[in-house]
């Protein structure tokens, strides 16, 4: 504790605590240590002048005080007792005056040099001379040689009490005595002496003065080491000592030399790990890193020229560690602040990449928020200088801006599905005690909510102030800054649609970007010019605000009349079809238009573009292909076709039978001649060419916008009869050519090392999507969505040509290898988030599945494309409505897969002795194997009207259209116009995992109540239904999707939905049934009653409600019994048994089961052996007060005569004798009156289906022992 006192607090991690807790906690240390303060404050009480003047004439007349009681100034001065103080006369002297001393003669004076010394006065020199002079040296061994001879008095004599002057009196005295005691002993004497107060004093006292006596050892120890230490150095300096530099006599002030200072001029060490895990340093050794975020070996010689060494704990090693960094990122220095914010910028920058991820212990980013690293960026931002705020500025957006995702985001645009933007929303923040966020410290915020933090810390006011400030500084120095202060606003506003509202309510922060960044006029693009001109970024920024929904996309447009700034860029762009290839805004303008066209505006300003600018401008581009840009503007052209196509569809398919006049709004015609400009596009990418192009994405977007064509025209039934000639056309021109590409099967091959990854640097209250790289699930998902639209216009294909299955399922398919490691990830984990890239892999399983059910026609589908449809259900991303509907659709609708031969084989029934069980009803229930598929038969025939039923119940209709056509990409768009919208999500899941049980879980929490018996009856037998047919058909499915104990719980939470619901007949059925399931799959041993079920309560809560409701209304029915008594075998929880057997016994009455109507296991009632004490004495009081009889519950009966009788005969604790004795007299008392019951219990050997099995005559080492405890 005092060695804790002693210590000086260090920060911590990057910023220190709070001074005021720091010195609280402290504070609270050095009470708990019951230490003496240094010093103290006493107050003397106020008095009158006349008892004060009597205090002090008492004061007076006091002969001794002891002046160091107290440490208060006393108002006497009280004289020094001086009454023992020797008087020495006065020496006399022959002359008046003393005898003058003379130091000779001066002249000899300066001849003579001191050593050591530099300039020595005369009359040092004189005392020097005459040999008066004694140098350092011979006094510090003077004064050593009388600290060795001088003897310490004892520690354990203070004189507190005696007084300052006689106390010291005494000590000294009774310090004399104990010396001259000490010499006029020899050692035998004195160990004699030894030996007898040791014997005499209490033990603990003798401890007490060791210890006290081994501190003040140590003490004298550290005071030798350090005289000693003091006596080398002197010695050391009158000797040649090597230099680490040369030293020249002309240098100033270099007569003495300091060694110590001089150690940093000497080589460093070779760098080696001298900091390694050990018990001082369990965390590991800390992570150094170079200026421009690299991680640096502890072993790497790094020469010092680097500047990567510095003064710290470890000068031979190179680079800076965390804490290093945050600490210089506070220096008054500022090149200290700029290169730690810098370097602190690319480590962040390094660590959202993954490159740390196998080196480092744990996650950077997470400890670095939680190192507050948020703050002192935001303190660097509040900053005037420029270098600072510049690159505070880049360090924030490093930080919560991935560049990673943005540039993923970015290529995946154009997929389809791909205008979805993710919501990067953490949990609600948790208020606690609060009573709303204002509450709130900004500390506690930024723990649930970074991003909400941000906000709190007004940083977009302080980005509005650094916009307009970096306007007056060079062009060439603030581009980058302007570019990462949008990063950081386009990451605010993916948070949610509050923030995006919060931003765009911003008047001030709006005005400026959209007057500055996105210009009414089109200026040349000049070199390094951001101000002023059109920005790829703003746009950007402006794309993702639009995306929260229609409303704020439209206050977007009116407020800012953006639809004239985009199209007078558009029209300048077109012009200037020179600088076309430089032009990088371009596709960003094109791809917010696209976002202002799916959210049902702007789209009629771009068809009458159509024929003047937009086709001319897909003319230019396909002449001065290939090249990079011109690419990528083709790209966000088709994809805006694409975008086009679906809101004409979805436009004329509402207003189809309306009276409006539609004459001046976008129809098919204006779209219809975009058909062989698409076509020729996709012609140019068959064309190989060493040009940087993005040739895939190119294909992609012609092959995903061809297939919105065909599906446009299908469902507007707009010249049917000219489909088939348009597909010919497809398919001669650029889908079979594209088949047969070798990069096409490249992309195929590397499918199994695609999956979506969740990123390690994601923390809840900093979201992050962080892929590694580009998929071809794009590619691949929209080949399989034309090819799909082909099939279903010409359906003969789907037979005679089999495009993908002679693609993808050829021999040794990687294809088949990637969906059976996507069903092992599907079913990993029970808990687990879906990352945002895998909803790609989503649609293309099934659009590969739905396909390749078309092409096999009459073949059956293998059973594992059913399971991860099944397992797909749970991932679905909100917003994934449709997907979810079609998945539905296509599992429930195949009712010749659900009737093929069951796969896992009938319950083994060889325990059930009797094939009919009755009802607490009185209506006999059939068990046998034959009824078990009777039921499972008509299961199947309830499965379309279970389609409709899970459909709306979870709520996955929201089509405002009624779809033909299964295209997701197209359903996706077609939700109702109040549920619409372009973001979603990044982890939410539309389904719950415990889906397949329906509204059972709502009803068991009161969360839904049905009144109407009729209807209540109807949502319990179809979520039966659909789950039997699992359970039979794909047990091993559920199993992984769902915990044993939910399983259970959920069939047997259907006793708690009513007070006779389980008495019909229809619902028994499906009873008895999951029973011998579950007892087939030996799941009613392996239940987890410590865990919670999903989505509902913990086992423990649920089971006690489950008794509460037998207690009320189980009329003792046997069915119920079973599912009651589950809980109750041996290897589980002794608190469920105590539940029953003695918080509830008075259900025990009730509960009539024969041991051969146990619908499970019998033996793990049993075995193993009862062992809690209070529930064999329980065991034994029901018997011995007949609350249980062999005759009445023979089953409850025969499980506590065994468990009683196996703990009276163990004779293997003896601790227990006399409880065993107790019993066994209790039990002869009895006996005299219940007879059969004692010899029951004492000749018990174990226990059948048919009751107990007793011994005819007792063994002898039994009857010897029941002897013993007779006696």
């Amino acid at each position: 504790m005092d060695k804790d006192l002693g210590m000086r607090p260090k920060p911590k991690f990057g910023i220190s605590d709070d001074a005021e807790d720091e010195m609280l906690n402290y504070q609270e240390l050095f009470n708990r240590s019951n230490m003496q303060p240094s010093a103290q404050v006493i107050r003397e009480p106020k008095v009158k002048r006349q008892q004060s003047n009597e205090n002090d004439d008492k004061k007076r007349k006091s002969p001794n005080v002891d002046l160091t009681e107290t440490t208060v100034m006393r108002p006497v001065i009280i004289e020094r007792d001086v009454s023992t103080t020797p008087i020495q006369m006065p020496i006399p002297v022959k002359d008046s005056f003393p005898e003058a001393k003379h130091r000779g003669n001066e002249d000899d004076l300066d001849k003579i040099t001191l050593p050591n010394v530099k300039k020595a006065s005369l009359f040092a020199k004189q005392m020097y001379r005459d040999g008066k002079l004694k140098t350092c040296k011979e006094l510090k061994e003077t004064k050593i040689a009388s600290t060795n001879q001088h003897i310490p008095r004892s520690s354990l004599i203070t004189g507190t009490g005696l007084g300052e002057v006689i106390g010291e009196r005494d000590i000294q005295r009774i310090h004399d005595e104990n010396t001259e005691r000490l010499k006029s002993m020899d050692e035998n004497e004195i160990l004699a002496e030894k030996d007898k107060l040791l014997n005499t004093l209490d033990p603990k006292l003798i401890a007490f003065i060791r210890k006290r006596s081994k501190k003040e050892g140590d003490e004298i120890i550290r005071i030798n080491e350090k005289i000693t230490a003091e006596k080398m150095d002197v010695d050391n300096q009158t000797e040649k000592t090597a230099l680490p530099i040369e030293i020249d006599s002309r240098w100033v002030h270099m007569n003495n030399i300091e060694h110590e200072k001089l150690e940093w001029m000497k080589d460093l060490p070779k760098p080696s790990i001298q900091r390694t895990i050990d018990e001082t340093n369990a965390e590991g050794v800390p992570a150094r890193f170079d200026f421009k975020g690299n991680l640096m070996s502890r072993t790497a010689d790094i020469p010092v020229t680097a500047a990567l060494h510095h003064h710290g704990e470890e000068p031979e090693a190179a680079g800076y560690t965390l804490d290093e960094l945050f600490h210089l990122s506070r220096s008054t220095v500022l090149q200290q602040r700029v290169i730690a914010l810098q370097t602190l910028s690319n480590i962040i920058r390094q660590a959202h990449t993954g490159i740390y991820d196998h080196d480092l212990q744990l996650p950077l980013i997470p400890k670095l928020i939680e190192a507050g690293i948020l703050f002192l960026i935001r303190w660097a931002m509040d900053e005037q200088i420029e270098s600072v705020y510049m690159v505070a500025i880049e360090c924030l957006a490093n930080l919560i801006a991935p560049r990673k995702d943005e540039e993923i985001l970015s290529q995946t645009n154009h997929w389809p599905c791909g205008y979805y933007e993710p919501l990067l929303t953490p949990p609600d923040i948790d208020l606690g005690e609060k009573k709303s966020e204002s509450d709130l410290t900004d500390i506690e915020i930024l723990e649930q909510d970074l991003i909400k933090c941000l906000f709190r810390m007004n940083v977009l006011k302080r980005l509005v102030y650094l916009f307009d400030r970096m306007k007056l500084l060079s062009p060439l120095t603030i581009t980058i800054p302007v570019k990462h202060s949008f990063h950081i606003l386009i990451r605010m506003a993916r948070h949610s649609m509050t923030c995006a509202n919060q931003i765009f309510e911003e008047r001030q922060l709006m005005d400026f970007i959209i007057r500055e960044f996105i210009p009414e006029i089109s200026v040349p693009t000049e070199e390094g010019h951001v101000y002023e001109h059109l920005l790829p970024e703003a746009l950007k920024f402006c794309r993702v605000l639009a995306s929260h929904g229609s409303t704020l996309a439209f206050n977007l447009i009116d407020r800012y009349e953006l639809n004239k700034r985009l199209r007078n860029h558009l029209v300048t762009a077109v012009n200037l079809s020179s600088s076309l290839q430089d032009n990088q805004t371009l596709p960003e303008l094109l791809s917010l238009w696209r976002v202002f066209i799916l959210q049902g505006h702007m789209a009629n300003e771009f068809g009458s573009l159509m024929p003047t600018v937009i086709l001319p401008l897909c003319q230019l581009c396909i002449r001065q292909m290939p090249n990079m840009i011109i690419s990528q503007i083709l790209v966000q052209l088709i994809t805006l076709f694409d975008a086009l196509i679906i809101h004409v569809t979805k436009f004329i398919s509402k207003h189809r039978n309306s009276s409006e006049d539609l004459s001046n709004i976008v129809n098919w015609s204006h779209i219809d001649g975009l058909f062989d400009m698409i076509l020729s596009i996709g012609k140019q990418t068959m064309i190989e060419t060493d040009e940087q192009i993005d040739i895939d994405a190119l294909r992609t977007v012609c092959l995903s916008c061809l297939a919105s064509f065909l599906t446009g025209q299908q469902l507007l039934m707009i010249n049917l009869l000219d489909l088939p000639i348009k597909v010919k056309q497809i398919r001669d021109q650029f889908f079979e050519p594209i088949l047969r590409l070798k990069s096409i099967k490249r992309l195929i091959e590397n499918v199994k090392f695609e999956t979506a990854i969740s990123s390690t640097n994601s923390t809840t209250n900093l979201p992050a999507l962080t892929q590694r790289n580009i998929s071809p699930f794009g590619f691949l998902t929209a080949l399989l969505r034309l090819t799909n639209i082909i099939y279903q216009i010409d359906k003969s294909l789907a037979v005679t040509k089999k495009f993908i299955s002679q693609l993808m399922l050829t021999k040794n398919s990687e294809i088949v290898v990637y969906i059976k490691n996507m069903l092992n990830k599907l079913t990993s984990t029970r808990t687990r988030k879906t990352p945002w890239f895998e909803q790609f892999e989503h649609i293309f399983l099934f659009q590969f599945i739905q396909v390749i059910k078309q092409e096999k026609f009459e073949n059956d589908l293998p059973s594992v494309y059913y399971e991860i449809l099944l397992s797909l259900l749970p991932s679905l991303l909100k917003g994934y409505h449709y997907l979810a509907q079609e998945i539905f659709k296509f599992v429930f609708f195949d009712v010749s897969y659900w009737k093929r031969s069951n796969e896992s084989e009938l319950a083994d029934l060889s325990l059930i002795t009797h094939e009919t069980l009755c009802l607490a009803s009185n209506e006999s229930l059939t068990i046998s194997s034959s009824h078990r598929t009777l039921l499972y038969e008509r299961a199947i025939e309830h499965l379309p009207s279970l389609y409709t039923y899970y459909k709306n119940i979870l709520h996955i209709n929201h089509s405002s259209i009624d779809l033909n056509i299964c295209d997701i990409h197209f359903g996706n768009l077609f939700q109702t116009d109040d549920l619409f919208k372009l973001n979603i999500h990044y982890s939410y899941t539309l389904i719950d995992v415990t889906w397949p049980y329906g509204l059972l879980s709502s009803l068991y929490t009161n969360v839904l109540t049905i009144k109407e018996d009729d209807k209540r009856l109807e949502v319990i037998l179809n979520a039966l239904r659909f789950v039997y047919i699992l359970e039979m058909k794909h047990s091993l499915i559920l199993s992984k999707m769902l915990t044993k104990t939910t399983r259970f719980s959920m069939i047997a939470g259907i006793y708690l939905l009513g007070s006779d619901i389980f008495l019909e007949k229809n619902i028994a059925d499906y009873l008895v049934a999951f029973l011998n399931c579950f007892n087939e799959q030996h799941l009613l041993q392996k239940l987890e009653t410590r865990s919670t079920i999903q989505s509902l309560m913990t086992f423990f809560d649920f089971y006690r409600s489950l008794v509460d409701q037998y207690e009320a209304c189980s009329f003792g029915d046997i069915l119920y019994s079973n599912y009651l008594l589950v809980p109750l075998q041996q290897t589980y929880d002794i608190q469920l048994r105590k539940e029953v057997w003695i918080e509830h016994s008075t259900i025990l009455k009730y509960i009539r089961l024969k041991p051969d109507q146990l619908l499970f296991s019998l033996e793990t009632f049993f075995i193993p052996y009862e062992n809690d004490l209070e529930m064999i004495r329980y065991y034994a009081q029901v018997l011995l007060t007949g609350t249980i009889q062999n005759t009445i519950q023979p089953l409850l009966y025969m499980i506590a005569v065994h468990h009683l009788n196996a703990f009276l005969f163990d004779q293997t604790r003896s601790e227990q004798f006399s409880i065993q004795q107790t019993i066994i007299k209790n039990l002869q008392i009895v006996s005299t009156n219940e007879k059969k019951l004692y010899e029951s219990i004492i000749n018990y050997k174990t226990f059948s289906r048919d009751g107990p099995v007793m011994f005819t005559t007792l063994p002898s080492i039994r009857m010897n022992w029941l002897q013993k405890l007779l006696q």
